[in-house]
Order: C-alpha cells, then structure tokens, then sequence
C-alpha cells in the first residue's frame, strides 16, 4: 500500500529531491560571488555555470507540475497565495527560479554594474532560503498524522544540505575556482563538513521520525506496516550520501579535470540516490486519520 502511494508521487518524490539541494547549491554560489576573491574572468565563468543548479531546481520543479495533471492548473495555485502552503511552495518558486533566470541571463552582458549584481545576489540568497522554507513546510499538513510533525520540515532541509554542498562543488570546479590550490581546499573541505553535519543531523531527524511511527496508526493500518523497510532504507541514505560527501571531497585533491569530474559524477548520484530513497520512504508513509 506505501509502495503504490509513493509510486504514484514519483514526481513529488524528485521534485522535494532535486529543487531544495538546487536552491542551495545556487545560494553557496550567489555567496561566492558576494564574498570570495573573483575576477573579472572567474565572475564570468561562475556566472555562466550558475545554470547547472538552476536546471537542477527547475527539472525537479517541471516535474512536480506533472501532478497538477493540466499545467494550466498551476494558474490557479496562485489564487490561495498566504492561506494554502501548496501555493506559497508555487509562488516562492516562481519568484527564486525568475530572479535567478533574469540574473543569469543579464550576467551574458558585456558591461556589468557590480552593485546592482550584488543586490541581486542578495535578493536570490533571501528568496531560495524562503523557497526552502516554503517546500518544507507544505508537507507538515495536520490531516496527515504521520507527516504533522517537526521532523518532516527539518529532515527536508537537513537533505537540502546534504545534497546543496556537493551540488555546489561540482559547480565551482567545473568553473574553475578558486584557482589557487589552497584557497580550494579549504573550500573543498568547508562543503564536504556542511554536508557531513547535514547527514548527521538528518540520520537523527529519520531516526526519532522512525521511532514514533511505531505508535501511529488508524483502524485500517499502522504507519510502521506501510514503510516495512524503514530502517534498511535510512541505512542506504546515510551509506550512499556518506559516500557522496567523501567522493566530493576527494574529487577537490585530484589534479586531473577529467577524473575530478568523474568523482563529482559519482558523488552526486550517491548522494541524490540517498536522498531519493528516503524521500520515496516519507511519501510511502502517508496516512490519514480515516482510509490509509
């Protein structure tokens, strides 16, 4: 019965997979260039490669509107903006991926205005972190007695972290900075420890999660009878994205691009498999005080 619900959620399981690590990953670049020591050269270059998180949001937005059935629907969602989190998700996606795609695009000028990129660096720091929260937060609904909890929101942000950092640091190679070796590695090692903590504090949110669904039931099942695997697929989580942060941090000590790509390659599809699988596992646990 889980099974079949999450099956039927695939879209929501890649969008809640994909778009909170992609929004991430964009403001860990947005803060690069706010702070870091850029040139004119590498400015061009972050910028022009600040497309790989964003098609990474957008595919895992472009796929939740599969659900709507009609994407003409998706017009309607703004019509509930402040009193229906599914549309708050909506509308502070559409706000973060336009100020972003609008950024990206006038970044191809010829002649940039560093303050009005730094104010809108700002904008598109400040309007991820609300999409974040917004994503969260839509899938705390108090009719669904196994999601109305503080575990589900923070869980959902701790993978945005898990996976935002790997995601950012394959960005920043594949752009070339920093360029001075140590600068790098330090660097390296600063996001591999963002998403290390991340695991670690998601593993303890899945856990105590886990744990109250031994108590949680209605008259048809129990929450523990429609995620049976549980505790096998949260191993899995912390193995693969354990795996992704060490493949990250490894691809930062080799000196061969090719071969660093690869690595990153391999540390993203550990650590957004990882997070999959746990995400699968949150919507097979759907259920309701009536019918599961």
């Amino acid at each position: 019965m889980g099974i079949a619900f999450a099956s039927n959620e695939l879209t929501l399981v890649l969008f809640t997979t994909l778009a909170p690590s992609g929004a991430v990953a964009v403001g860990i670049m947005a803060l690069v260039l706010l702070f870091g020591s850029v040139s004119p050269d590498e400015r061009h270059r972050l910028d022009k490669w600040l497309c790989i998180p964003l098609v990474a949001t957008m595919a895992g937005l472009v796929a939740s509107a599969t659900h709507l059935g009609n994407p003409a629907n998706a017009l309607y969602t703004f019509l509930g903006v402040g009193r229906s989190p599914l549309s708050n998700e909506v509308c502070s996606a559409v706000a973060f991926l336009g100020t972003c795609g609008v950024y990206w695009l006038c970044s191809f000028r010829l002649r940039q205005n560093l303050t009005v990129q730094r104010i809108w660096l700002v904008a598109i720091i400040v309007l991820g972190a609300l999409f974040l929260c917004m994503v969260s937060l839509a899938y705390n609904a108090d009719t669904i007695i196994t999601w109305h909890t503080p575990f589900v929101p923070l869980a959902l942000m701790a993978n945005a972290l898990v996976g935002g950092p790997v995601l950012a640091a394959a960005t920043l190679r594949i752009a070339q900075w920093p360029e001075a070796a140590g600068s790098a590695s330090r660097l390296w090692r600063v996001l591999a420890g963002v998403s290390a903590a991340g695991i670690v504090g998601s593993l303890v949110l899945y856990a105590l999660h886990g744990l109250e669904l031994a108590g949680l039931q209605n008259h048809v099942v129990s929450a523990a009878e429609l995620v049976p695997a549980y505790w096998p697929m949260l191993l899995c989580y912390g193995v693969l994205c354990a795996a992704g942060a060490a493949a990250s941090l490894h691809a930062g000590r080799v000196g061969c691009a090719a071969h660093a790509r690869a690595w990153d390659a391999l540390a993203l599809a550990c650590t957004f498999a990882g997070i999959f699988i746990m995400r699968f596992a949150f919507y097979m646990m759907h259920l309701t005080p009536g019918l599961a």
